[in-house]
């Protein structure tokens, strides 16, 4: 595997030099709505947002799983083509492949339902630490201050289903030295606008995936529908038809997935030298197992294709994060953070009276870890494939729902039910013949793992082979039949405990095995790391002060930075490709294979403006999970919609740099010439523009 590049020099330097701080650098940080850091942007760009304009920007940003916006008070909302492919893959058939094919819903009336998809709008942001706090006894150990923090959230978000009818989740930050209760409006009835055909919004395949320069239009336009109709929003981002220039100042607003900048080093080693390699490992084999059933014919290769294509952006951006991990700068940089702030803490005796148990903490889950790996590996989830997990989560359902809310196990309080169920009923197709192949995988690698005398390898082949219990559980099934699911769920699932269903049964067999291994890992290692992690939290705001960002959560941020190119090796990467470009790169592989154009391209090319942009690439800081964030000027007004990072990105997870690190973006310009042009979508570009006059 390729080294990551970093700017080594850069991050070594600053590494000598201590750069150990909770001061964020550059253009670096995922803030927080509520505490956006106007003095640093007003420095760095001459600018600074009003609190109306964050609230604006806020309310016009929503989640559909991802990152997305909305972008016309008719609820028009933009995201990326691979946040909805999953979704797009669900209504495609074998005569009607919207995946291959793209989709224009003319008018209002064709757009086509998503069933059970949802999209949410932050609403509001209140801080409820005390509150969470308050639950906790004092001298408590840590698995029991985990419990009773659990407990007491739950009926935080309950609360607030009950008193306002918006959806309640209490966010945890600074590794739990704050929580935050985030209320969610939640749309339910999502509908399909307007994707073009994969080939157009993923051009290159996987060789172009997290890199630059690129040549994507990785866009989709899906519309919010209440009670019947488009939904009327007051908040939405008029679209600027002009686009950015080099070196403008933009934002971005979305939901990034996961950093662990705030991290200890001893769990990083640990990250580096067991979980990335097998995870490494892992993906790599399953990519494999799924391209031979692939091979199979083109059927299977239609049924594999999304699978196959998450694989893949797993892989490469896994194999990203873990060559930032071994990185010798990044590494250099994590020890010298962390050596300034424990000098810090042992120079103060009361700050280290206080926190400087944090250390040992983190180090014995740490070691707790790595000595009950195998849990992690074979005992955090149901054997088979994600089909066969939706058989535990209705056996977990029905046991849980029995229970105060306070006693369930997470994902089964009452306030998250909702989205549960309608996960649990929501139509999907099932291919029992694909589902076949991984589960025997997954089953095979659980015999060979553990042994087959180990309980749960037992429980789950029962003396058979991993492909005649495969193909036993999936032939007998009926949990593929979504109104046989709805009916199983009725009435707090009570049916469920009677249902002979082979699926059911083994979900029932390997529930209390996994029950133990989850509680042991929660108890030892999760409850230790999090009551560390608020420690060092505190500690850092007694040495640096509180004006620093927390790691991301999947929750809402925002990030900002300048248009602008970057160094790599001894060449420049222009801020801007065009569609000229995508042409070259085309004919210079043949027109073939992941660079051939669609048959849209190669028609219509005379009536492109060829030297119109197409992606751009920004300093703005963001992780997986921003896929779909809108790029908005100073005006707050659309210019682009991020779609990836670029390949010394990854490194992102763990440390920031703005060398060439780059969000990678399709400009607005790319998007409107491409609807009125080459999909002749002309309403939707003068929905669009609407808003702009």
């Amino acid at each position: 595997m390729t080294g990551l590049k970093i700017g080594r020099a850069t991050l070594l330097a600053l590494a000598i030099h201590t750069l150990a701080t909770a001061t964020a650098r550059g253009d670096e940080g995922m803030w927080l709505f509520d505490r956006a850091p106007l003095e640093q942007i007003q420095a760095r760009h001459g600018f600074a947002p009003t609190q109306a304009w964050l609230d604006h920007l806020r309310l016009a940003s929503v989640d559909p799983g991802a990152s997305a916006a909305f972008v016309s008070p008719d609820g028009l909302v933009l995201t990326n083509h691979h946040v909805a492919l999953s979704s797009i893959q669900r209504i495609s058939t074998r005569e009607r492949n919207y995946v291959l094919d793209g989709f224009y819903a003319a008018t209002r009336e064709q757009e086509i339902p998503l069933p059970g998809n949802t999209v949410q709008v932050l609403v509001s942001i209140e801080d409820v630490t005390a509150r969470v706090e308050a639950a906790i006894k004092p001298g408590t150990d840590a698995a029991t201050a985990r419990v009773a923090r659990a407990a007491a959230k739950a009926a935080i978000e309950t609360e607030c289903l009950k008193k306002t009818g918006l959806k309640g989740a209490v966010v945890t930050l600074y590794g739990g030295a704050r929580h935050d209760l985030y209320r969610y409006r939640e749309y339910t009835d999502i509908r399909l606008v307007f994707c073009p055909e994969i080939q157009a919004a993923s051009f290159g395949g996987d060789w172009d995936n997290f890199c630059y320069p690129r040549h994507d239009l990785d866009i989709a336009f899906l519309r919010v529908w209440e009670n019947g109709q488009p939904a009327k929003v007051d908040h939405f981002l008029a679209t600027d038809p002009t686009g950015v220039e080099e070196n403008e100042l933009v934002f971005v607003s979305g939901n990034p997935g996961r950093t662990e900048r705030l991290r200890v080093a001893a769990w990083l080693d640990y990250e580096r030298e067991l979980v990335y390699p097998e995870r490494l490992a892992r993906l790599r084999h399953q990519r494999e197992v799924l391209r031979g059933y692939m091979a199979r014919g083109e059927e299977e290769a239609r049924r594999g294709r999304t699978v196959d294509y998450f694989y893949g952006n797993s892989l490469k951006s896994l194999e990203g994060e873990y060559a930032g991990l071994c990185d010798p700068a990044l590494q250099a940089i994590k020890a010298a953070q962390e050596k300034d702030l424990r000098d810090a803490v042992a120079a103060n005796l009361n700050i280290s009276s206080q926190y400087g148990r944090a250390w040992p903490l983190a180090a014995g889950s740490v070691a707790w870890a790595r000595a009950h790996e195998q849990d992690r590996l074979y005992r955090m989830e149901m054997p088979g494939s994600r089909f066969f997990g939706n058989a535990l989560h209705m056996v977990r359902y029905a046991a849980e729902v029995a229970k105060p809310d306070a006693e369930r196990l997470d994902g089964y309080h009452a306030s998250q039910l909702p989205s549960l169920l309608r996960r649990l009923e929501t139509p999907f197709p099932v291919h029992k013949d694909m589902e076949e192949v991984l589960a025997a995988d997954a089953f095979r690698r659980l015999r060979d793992g553990l042994g087959e005398q180990d309980p749960l390898a037992l429980a789950v082949l029962q003396g058979r082979a991993p492909e005649e219990a495969a193909a036993a559980y999936l032939s007998g099934t009926r949990l593929d039949d979504a109104a046989a699911r709805r009916a199983l769920l009725a009435d707090k699932g009570k049916a469920l405990a009677k249902d002979s269903d082979p699926l059911l049964e083994l979900a029932r067999r390997v529930d209390p095995i996994l029950r133990r291994a989850e509680k042991a890992w929660r108890d030892s290692v999760r409850a230790v790391d999090e009551e560390a992690a608020t420690l060092i939290a505190r500690a850092r705001f007694a040495v640096y002060g509180d004006r620093a960002y927390p790691d991301a959560t999947g929750t809402l941020r925002l990030g900002f930075g300048k248009v602008s190119g970057y160094p790599s090796a001894t060449t420049l990467v222009p801020a801007f490709t065009t569609w000229h470009g995508l042409y070259d790169r085309a004919h210079s592989f043949g027109d073939r294979g992941d660079f051939a154009l669609t048959e849209r391209l190669r028609q219509r090319r005379e009536a492109l403006d060829l030297a119109q942009p197409l992606n751009f690439v920004c300093t703005a800081d963001i992780t997986g999970g921003n896929s779909g964030s809108p790029l908005v000027d100073r005006e707050g007004r659309l210019v682009g919609v991020a779609f990836d990072g670029n390949q010394t990105s990854h490194a992102n997870s763990f440390v920031y740099d703005e060398t060439d690190a780059r969000c990678v973006c399709v400009d607005v310009r790319a998007i409107l010439q491409a609807l009125a042009k080459l999909y002749d979508a002309q309403p939707l570009v003068d929905e669009l523009l609407a808003t702009a006059r």
